[in-house]
């Protein structure tokens, strides 16, 4: 909406009064003290002057990733925006910045844009004299020119001609492109990412301007973006200690009371004209009076319940909604409903939110994550400052850890829908803390308002896996084998130890511990713990457990540990003590025309009745596949089992060696068998929401190209990805504006195309 930016007077008069010629003498001030603040004084009020004609801004918006968001890899194009607003006429204004190392200036991508990003000027060539802007890499030296406003000259190339200071135009506020009374433009172009991963790239750039006689330059230094490899977020996680403030909390009334927690911004309380830029508000519901009514008439048309008499939403928090799309409806007045962050976002780009998560976990993953919605469809006013009654500017964010930008979420499109956007962060080896900053990194005007909620800090757990996974059986005096395997998405759960407990509750560490290197099976990474004791009859009803960290010290911490694993219980007897001897020397498997073959071999049958052989598709839940009788050869014997069912991806395999007393059976190792003469295949999650979740099984490692299309045939969404063999799944985002419907979804590997129905919901 329009952008309201009252003087600042009211700083000067605050020293003009607190620091008066009284003051100086009361505290023995000398003459140069008196000088000195007078300086500082007169810099003070000169920039403040300065910075009510001219306002800037420097953001970026990553075009690769700008559907659906991502972080910045090795070969995105990113598109630098350095914007002004010009309050005040100016002179010999112009533009210059040094392409910084690890980018590659794209070619004649220098242009002028509104805050809509709707083209202006341009775009320019590399070339000199020809038009307003120049790329030059005299010197070794790349840099990009642009002389702007009425006048300016085309500027010519040479490392001299970059230190000339003329050449530049006359702005004045009111000419197009207009925004009420002042003019607003953005100076962009493109660059390629060359940085390598873990690299961080900081952008720099220069505006000079000559305002009543004096000749300024105001220069950006934007902190850095790092660049790193997007991931899929967690599929196994658990919320770790940050809340977001309860996510806002609840109350019942519209308003929560509450200091400002966005940096700049000022809080009010919503109403009619409120928030206005520059303003935040924490409400339940985001009409101007109260009114739980979203289906009212939008402006033009005048509506009084509408912020800005008929522009924003009505709407509800997001927190524990039963569609997370669609989130909650308005809270009625006087009845208790969660909070939201409501943001009428400024026209400099800078942060919206910021916090310090604290007891966060050294070497460990994080999934950072919140939920948006654009709710304002009619706020856009285009370069002659009338209301177009389009979504105008549309929200762009940028998650950043200690000030260093790791992700942006991309356009956030106005569909009358919640998304969600996040991405997952590695703390240091002794990192204990970081500060999270959410900022606006799209410029203001019309539009550019938006809201907040259910900012979530999860830690991506592995899977323990115990074998045996209840109890084991066995006689004083005799080994106990107990193994686990750990299964994680991320390589850094090395560190273990074995524990033990009494009463299945209180857990001490055994003492037996150590790290282990994981090793990627599958998309997963995967390694096995074993242990081996003998039994004594004081260790009968004991439990045993595996426990895992991402650093040795982790494991003593009860917030770091991992202990998910199962816990089995150990019986010895003492007593006419016939436990089950049998032990297997072999157990193996492949497959043959589309079947697993299993075969294995024993020794000390004798107390044995049978081998149970069970199947399991995760490593996790196993189900019985067939049966074969045991031999009861002392000597030992072999066997061999053929699974009835095809296996078409990957299968999991176990023994249960089954006793002629029922409570002393064991477990044998777990193999993993996949059918390399397999084709590809592909299961997908439908009816689909807001993403796409796809299950995937590959032959073999290669690239992946998957088309989304409408009943027309028309490709709505297209990603190519490169996976590994075996089970992945892939999660296709921002599809959430797509119209309720059929669509197919065309997955295309090794010239092999498999096609699903798909539908749509709400």
């Amino acid at each position: 909406m329009k952008k309201f930016y009252p003087g600042r007077n009211i700083d000067v008069f605050f020293i003009t009064k607190n620091y008066s010629i009284e003051k100086f003498r009361d505290c023995k001030w000398n003459v140069f003290a008196l000088i000195a603040i007078i300086i500082v004084f007169s810099q003070f009020l000169s920039q403040n002057i300065f910075s009510q004609k001219l306002q800037f801004s420097y953001s970026y918006i990553n075009l690769t990733r700008n559907n659906g968001g991502g972080t910045l890899e090795p070969g995105d194009t990113i598109e630098v925006h350095a914007l002004v607003k010009v309050n005040a006429i100016t002179n010999n204004f112009y533009y210059i910045d040094t392409i910084r190392t690890g980018t590659q200036y794209i070619n004649n991508s220098i242009k002028l844009i509104t805050n809509e990003r709707i083209l202006f000027r341009g775009p320019y060539t590399n070339a000199a004299l020809d038009d307003r802007g120049l790329y030059d890499i005299s010197g070794g030296i790349p840099r990009v020119r642009v002389n702007l406003g009425t006048g300016a000259v085309n500027p010519n190339s040479g490392i001299a001609n970059f230190g000339v200071t003329t050449g530049g135009g006359t702005v004045t506020p009111g000419t197009v492109p207009m925004f009420y009374g002042t003019t607003l433009f953005i100076v962009a172009y493109q660059l390629l990412v060359t940085a390598t991963l873990g690299d961080t790239i900081r952008l720099t750039g220069n505006f000079y301007l000559d305002t009543s006689g004096v000749k300024r330059n105001f220069r950006f230094n934007y902190p850095g973006i790092k660049i790193i490899k997007n991931q899929a977020l967690c599929s196994n996680f658990s919320s770790a200690s940050f809340t977001a403030d309860g996510s806002f909390k609840t109350g019942n009334t519209q308003n929560r009371a509450q200091a400002s927690i966005v940096p700049g911004y000022t809080k009010v309380n919503i109403g009619p004209n409120a928030p206005l830029d520059d303003q935040f508000s924490i409400a339940n519901n985001t009409s101007a009076d109260g009114t739980t009514n979203n289906a009212g008439p939008y402006a033009p048309t005048a509506n009084p319940s509408r912020v800005f008499n008929g522009f924003w939403d009505i709407i509800g928090d997001h927190t524990g909604a039963i569609d997370p799309v669609a989130g909650n409806p308005p809270t009625p007045l006087g009845q208790t409903g969660g909070y939201m962050l409501v943001v009428n976002a400024a026209y400099p780009t800078g942060e919206a939110y910021r916090d310090t998560i604290k007891n966060v976990c050294p070497n460990t993953y994080y999934e950072f994550s919140a939920w948006v919605r654009n709710i304002c469809g009619k706020c856009g006013i285009d370069s002659n400052s009338v209301q177009s009654y389009t979504p105008g500017v549309l929200p762009n964010l940028a998650y950043s850890i200690n000030d260093i930008d790791y992700f942006t979420t991309g356009t956030i499109n106005y569909s009358k829908t919640w998304v969600k956007r996040g991405f997952i962060y590695k703390t240091g080896p002794a990192e204990s803390q970081f500060r999270i900053t959410i900022k606006n990194n799209a410029a203001g005007g019309g539009g550019n308002d938006w809201v907040l909620d259910d900012l979530e800090l999860a830690t991506c757990y592995p899977n323990l896996i115990m074998n045996p996974n209840d109890s084991v059986s066995t006689c004083t005096g005799f080994h106990v084998a107990l193994s686990d395997t750990v299964k994680s998405s991320y390589n850094n759960y090395g560190n273990w130890c074995w524990e033990k407990s009494n009463d299945g509750i209180t857990w001490a560490s055994t003492g037996v511990c150590g790290t282990r290197v994981p090793v990627l099976q599958n998309g997963m990474w995967v390694y096995v713990v074993d242990t081996l004791f003998t039994s004594a009859a004081a260790d009968s009803g004991k439990y045993y457990r595996l426990k895992v960290a991402t650093t040795f010290p982790n494991l003593s911490s009860v917030n770091c540990a991992v202990n998910n694993s199962q816990k089995v219980l150990i019986k010895v007897y003492n007593v006419n003590c016939k436990i089950l001897n049998a032990a297997l020397l072999s157990f193996y498997g492949n497959i043959i025309n589309d079947k697993a073959l299993l075969r294995w071999t024993s020794q000390n049958e004798e107390n044995l009745k049978e081998y149970e052989v069970e199947r399991s598709i995760d490593g996790i839940t196993f189900s019985k596949a067939g049966t074969v009788a045991a031999a009861n050869d002392i000597n030992g014997a072999s066997y061999n089992f053929i699974d009835p069912d095809n296996i078409s991806s990957l299968a999991y395999y176990r023994l249960t060696l089954k006793s002629k007393s029922y409570d002393k059976d064991k477990y044998s190792k777990i193999i993993i068998l996949y059918n390399k003469a397999a084709r590809f295949k592909v299961s997908i999650v439908n009816p689909f929401k807001a993403n796409l979740k796809i299950g995937i099984f590959l032959p073999e490692d290669g690239n992946v190209e998957f088309n989304l299309c409408d009943l027309f045939g028309k490709t709505v969404s297209k990603k190519t990805v490169y996976l590994n063999k075996g089970n992945s799944q892939y999660i296709l985002f921002g599809i959430e504006r797509l119209l309720t419907g059929i669509y197919i979804l065309r997955t295309t590997f090794n010239n092999t195309i498999v096609q699903n129905k798909l539908f749509k919901a709400r």
